[in-house]
């Protein structure tokens, strides 16, 4: 007999004494009794197995033959489930733990998003929770062919998208969509004029016919580097391309305020706890109404995770810190040096490449403001192309 339906069945291992204990055997055989695993000890002994439940004929057919029935051991699954009769609380626990675990699997509690390419994941994930697929969600309304047609329309850049269901984990894998890349000139002609006022200082043409040389004092709008190529019996027209650097000239104006205001924290300090589950804000503590004008807030989020996956639930905590503005006067050597780097990051911005060389300025306290009138002079590229026959409109980085 299977090992395993015996324990399920119950069994006991039983030792019989007597002078006759073939007797006992062939009774047991006449009232259609099952036993199995017979071993001698000696002449007057023989120890067998049998059903649990033959426990009360056993002893009856014993003595009807003048042996004597010992029950040596006992195993079985009613045996090892029998403690659990005086722990129901346990056993309920159990049923339910194990009837959660199936019906828990009928939604789905985790989204793992794998791909290659630089589509963000939160990208995914928006996209999904439009088509009502997020945490949550049941598992047998999600679709995953029509849910693969929806997503390749939302994300153009998408090449290739599968979503696979294992149980409350829903997997979506993804490719990107890598465009081959097409070298198309901005204009089928044009010709390279000067952004600004300056004098050439380098050039590098790669295409076009060069109307400026080093030294050359150019105007703003002024042709640098012609869009037609004349080879004497005939023009060519291209799209001309060129580097070209200019000394050029900056002038200007920044301002900053004499009196200032600055932070002094007061040492008063209020913390707020809240439960994020996915996009609901549960507030924990009573300090929702903390005036936050005059404080600095400063968060941190603890994400509930298990292994590598996390779930859209955490635990925010806000800590502010009060603090009242007292006015502070700026002196003048940190005014020079505040302005002075404003003013050279306003130049940079002004430029597509190049370097400052030399920055000179005044420096003026008027009516509660710092004023600084700068000039610096500059080596920047000044190189801009536009189409032939249409007029220089201002800057583009084209």
């Amino acid at each position: 007999m299977n090992p395993v339906v015996r324990f399920l069945r119950g069994e006991m291992r039983v030792r019989v004494t007597g002078a006759c204990v073939e007797d006992f055997l062939n009774l047991l055989s006449q009232a259609e009794i099952e036993f199995w695993d017979i071993e001698r000890r000696d002449e007057l002994h023989i120890d067998l197995s049998m059903r649990r439940k033959e426990k009360k004929r056993l002893k009856d057919i014993a003595f009807r033959c003048f042996c004597t029935a010992e029950i040596l051991s006992e195993r079985g699954a009613a045996l090892l489930l029998r403690p659990l009769r005086r722990r129901p609380v346990l056993v309920l626990g159990t049923a339910l733990v194990i009837a959660l675990s199936f019906f828990l699997q009928s939604f789905v509690w985790v989204i793992s998003v794998e791909g290659e390419g630089a589509i963000h994941a939160k990208t995914i994930l928006r996209e999904l929770e439009r088509l009502d697929i997020r945490f949550g969600s049941r598992a047998a309304s999600i679709d995953p062919q029509l849910t693969k047609m929806q997503m390749l329309n939302a994300v153009p850049e998408l090449s290739w998208l599968s979503v696979k269901r294992t149980g409350g984990k829903l997997t979506v894998l993804y490719t990107e969509r890598f465009p081959e890349p097409v070298e198309r000139l901005p204009y089928r002609t044009g010709s390279i004029i000067a952004a600004r006022d300056g004098i050439i200082t380098d050039y590098n043409i790669l295409e076009g016919m060069r109307l400026c040389k080093r030294g050359d004092a150019v105007k703003e709008g002024q042709i640098l580097v012609s869009g037609y190529e004349d080879y004497g019996l005939y023009l060519r027209a291209v799209c001309a391309e060129a580097e070209i650097y200019a000394q050029t000239w900056h002038t200007g104006t920044v301002v900053t305020p004499a009196n200032v205001s600055e932070k002094r924290y007061t040492g008063r300090e209020w913390t707020q706890v809240t439960l994020l589950l996915g996009r609901k804000r549960i507030n924990l503590c009573g300090n929702s109404g903390i005036f936050t004008d005059s404080c600095d807030k400063m968060i941190t989020v603890k994400k509930l995770a298990v292994a590598e996956y996390e779930f859209p639930v955490s635990i925010e905590t806000a800590t502010y810190r009060e603090y009242e503005c007292v006015p502070r006067s700026v002196q003048e050597d940190a005014a020079q040096e505040l302005l002075n780097t404003a003013w050279l990051r306003l130049v940079r911005s002004q430029m597509v490449a190049g370097t400052v060389e030399k920055t000179d300025g005044s420096l003026l306290n008027d009516g509660g403001l710092y004023i600084l009138h700068a000039q610096s002079t500059c080596n920047e590229m000044i190189a801009r192309l536009v189409p032939i026959g249409e007029p220089y409109k201002g800057e583009n980085n084209e």
